[in-house]
């Protein structure tokens, strides 16, 4: 319960030892003694969980959530932290402790004497004068602007051909770093779909090994090495005894290895939420139970996490918008389609998402990334569409210094940019089909020519086809990427859907496995209120042709 403090704060670590000793915490590893500032301005002691607080921001609690929140720091009441820090360590920066409400102010009121004709004209003139020039930096700001909007609008993919994508160390970030370091060995992340596993695993891994992580996306094709690698996604749902037996074997000599090289030995595995059924499974890999230790992301995400999450995207990708504007979406967001962490990745960078609302957008993320590509696919943007098709099918990237036959298939064979709204679409299918195969023969063509000029001409071309809010380059590469993997399963939802021929024709077995999904009759009413499932349902014909792929495919 928050006790509301007639002194202030200590504000050196003497004292603050003092306060608390004499408030007495119960001792909890979850549960640190806190004097700190509420929402209504007012300091007081606590008893309560800790947060990670970034620099130029403070910790504040929020007495309706009974939680911790961190907001910008004010710097008219002193020097703001510089560093990150946690919570109840905000006695080390009295600006987070001293925050002033800036009072009413008076302002006497003079008698008024009538002013004379001539004094009435001027000040008329003066009145028309600042009209005009008004409108005159009104057209100026207004030009600015536009011009800004066209910089934030390749600022994703610009910023990311040269910096590293925004990643904010969470509460589940330091208890996996703490684990290792204190000799633990299997590290468990498991969390829904874009909660951060695999970008956390990676983090973590290289808070101890200086080098590119090693990671393993199938366990059957694990070779043993003698580094810590992470086991991104391998584990499937169906594993069976006799591939558990071979894994168990690996690992014990994996770590065998280790020991010889590493001075901390561990390996990260990354599972789902509905994977619990492998736990047991994944304690047997190691000796000792209390060498393993499963974090869950979903569940581990505190206020401050999800606060300074956002804060971390929107920042980078809008740094001239208001971030007050979207703060709702850390606070009243729910999320249970997608993960809190990649539902602000998608919101900070595409500014569609961003004019739809926070709380909206991240409560059905999946229903709104769908309606967006749907409309790339009916619009100009096309083939920008039809780009992130192709890379959806080639492991979710494309090497502009390699030929990219498929690309060039896909662009010529599929008919998009057809208005939704026009029943003539036959004429309009014969001309976007006849421009495309134009397209697709010039890009053939360009590729196998030797000069300089059509290479570049051919890379410039390809590149403009490029999605920024969606796509992100490997640094030091000529490698772009899908920025995540609901993007890859989100575009080949809406491709199958107007060309379920054309995705069979182009895609393996592993592409279409488990979210393709026979349409049942029965439909509930309110299921267009809440988030759409990340499967493509067809129809029954449909469905007969996909049972007839993986049948040729299993031969």
């Amino acid at each position: 319960m928050f006790k509301v403090r007639k002194t202030p704060c200590a504000l050196n670590k003497t004292v603050y030892d003092e306060d608390k000793e004499s408030f007495n915490c119960q001792k909890s590893v979850s549960k640190v003694y806190h004097c700190i500032q509420d929402d209504g301005k007012r300091l007081g002691e606590i008893c309560i969980q800790y947060v990670w607080v970034q620099p130029n921001y403070c910790p504040e609690y929020n007495t309706e959530a009974n939680a911790l929140n961190v907001v910008p720091c004010n710097v008219s009441t002193g020097s703001c932290p510089k560093k990150q820090f946690q919570s109840n360590e905000v006695y080390k920066y009295p600006a987070c402790l001293n925050s002033s409400i800036a009072g009413d102010v008076n302002v006497s009121k003079e008698n008024i004497t009538p002013l004379s004709w001539i004094f009435v004209v001027a000040g008329a003139s003066v009145l028309i004068s600042l009209l005009l020039v008004s409108c005159v930096l009104y057209k100026i700001w207004l030009k600015k602007r536009n011009q800004k909007e066209d910089e934030e609008s390749l600022r994703p993919l610009l910023l990311l051909n040269g910096l590293k994508e925004p990643f904010y160390k969470s509460a589940a970030f330091h208890e996996g770093v703490n684990f290792i370091k204190n000799r633990g060995k299997l590290l468990c992340l498991v969390g829904q779909w874009g909660s951060g596993k695999t970008s956390t695993a990676k983090q973590v891994y290289n808070s101890f090994i200086n080098t590119h992580p090693v990671i393993i996306q199938h366990s059957s094709t694990f070779d043993v090495g003698y580094q810590p690698v992470i086991f991104d996604g391998a584990l499937l749902k169906e594993i069976t005894n006799v591939e558990k037996d071979q894994l168990r074997e690996k690992i014990k000599t994996l770590f065998e290895n280790m020991l010889r090289s590493e001075p901390r030995p561990f390996i990260i595995i990354t599972l789902d939420e509905d994977m619990k059924h492998l736990y047991g499974f994944i304690k047997s890999l190691i000796p000792c139970e209390d060498d393993v230790r499963f974090i869950n992301l979903t569940k581990k995400l505190t206020k401050g996490d999800r606060i300074q999450i956002l804060d971390s995207q929107f920042k980078v990708f809008s740094p001239n918008k208001n971030f007050s504007k979207v703060e709702q979406l850390a606070l009243k967001g729910t999320g249970h389609s997608l993960g809190y962490p990649e539902t602000c990745a998608l919101f900070s960078r595409c500014s569609a998402f961003q004019k739809i609302g926070p709380v909206v957008f991240c409560n059905r993320p999946l229903r709104y990334l769908k309606r967006q590509l749907e409309d790339m696919h009916y619009s100009e943007d096309s083939k920008k569409f039809l780009m992130l098709v192709y890379m959806s099918l080639n492991q979710m990237e494309i090497d502009f210094d390699t030929t990219n036959d498929m690309l060039n298939e896909i662009l010529k064979s599929c008919q998009c940019g057809i208005n939704k709204n026009d029943n003539s679409k036959t004429k309009q299918m014969k001309s976007l089909g006849t421009k495309l195969r134009n397209i697709g023969d010039e890009l053939n063509d360009s590729i196998f020519k030797s000069t300089l000029e059509e290479k570049d001409r051919h890379r410039e071309y390809m590149t403009s086809l490029l999605s920024n809010e969606f796509v992100v380059k490997d640094a030091d590469t000529s490698n772009y990427r899908l920025q995540h993997a609901v993007i890859k399963r989100m575009a080949l939802i809406v491709f199958g859907t107007y060309h379920f021929d054309k995705l069979l024709e182009f895609s393996k077995q592993e592409d279409l496995k488990g979210w393709v999904k026979e349409k049942k009759i029965n439909c509930i009413p309110c299921k267009r209120l809440r988030d759409m499932k990340p499967v493509l349902e067809v129809k029954q014909d449909q469905w007969m042709q996909f049972q007839e792929k993986l049948r040729k495919a299993s031969i």
